[in-house]
């Protein structure tokens, strides 16, 4: 994965990456979704294996970069980002990341926060979310009080509030909800507002899109997508 601005996403193509992954100059983001306590075991060994190369980087790693252009970290970067807001990133990833001594980022879409455990499943059917046939019963998703903690420690990054994809976010009510609400109440519950927003897919934040020009204008520094962190905002 790479880095840019978003006007400048031609140039995330083969050689760019190319000539970034031969200089040393590119940034690693890793994403995991479910962490079952099973997988304990694997996981340490896996972010073990990312710091023997790696240096975890901080929104401030990446402003830096933006702001002067010169990458100070003394080995390419590393984000490990965990998606979807599960329970088991709050028992299993969030304390194995403190154990090595990483501050990871996580994307809790806001809305599974909400949904009372007995509505969990229909909704996770709903809304493409996986849950894992060997954690059979609610709750899958972390409370409020869970995320407050893991801000303390880590990052708090916004993926909508339903899991939605930018494509499905054609209305203002879509923009409210999707994009507009999760931004404020993660800015609320954290004291800043989050530095990355990521949809579904991870699609990037097209300008002339209802969607796109949502992200663009609530403040949020990095869009994430499938290919890069685009710097989006100043």
């Amino acid at each position: 994965m790479g880095w840019a601005r978003v006007a400048d996403l031609d140039v995330l193509g083969a050689p760019f990456q190319r000539a970034a992954f031969g200089s040393g100059a590119f940034l690693r983001v890793v994403n995991w979704h479910n962490t079952p306590d099973a997988r304990r075991g694997d996981l340490r060994a896996q972010l073990s294996g990312y710091l023997d190369h790696y240096h975890p980087v901080q929104p401030d790693d990446l402003d830096r970069f933006f702001e002067t252009g010169r990458w100070l970290l003394d080995r390419p970067g590393f984000i490990p980002a965990f998606y979807d807001g599960y329970r088991n990133n709050v028992t299993v990833a969030a304390p194995v990341c403190e154990e090595l001594g990483i501050s990871a980022w996580f994307f809790p879409p806001t809305g599974l926060l909400d949904v009372p455990p007995e509505d969990q499943r229909a909704y996770a059917t709903a809304h493409d979310v996986t849950l894992l046939p060997e954690e059979p019963h609610a709750p899958w998703w972390m409370t409020w009080d869970d995320l407050a903690q893991i801000g303390r420690r880590h990052v708090v990054a916004a993926h909508t509030a339903t899991h939605a994809a930018a494509r499905d976010i054609t209305t203002p009510e879509d923009v409210e909800r999707e994009i507009r609400q999760p931004v404020r109440q993660l800015t609320q519950l954290t004291g800043r507002v989050p530095p990355a927003f990521a949809f579904l897919y991870g699609t990037p934040p097209m300008r002339g899109t209802l969607a796109g020009d949502a992200v663009l204008a609530c403040g949020v520094r990095y869009a994430t997508t499938n290919t890069a962190y685009l710097r989006i905002a100043d």
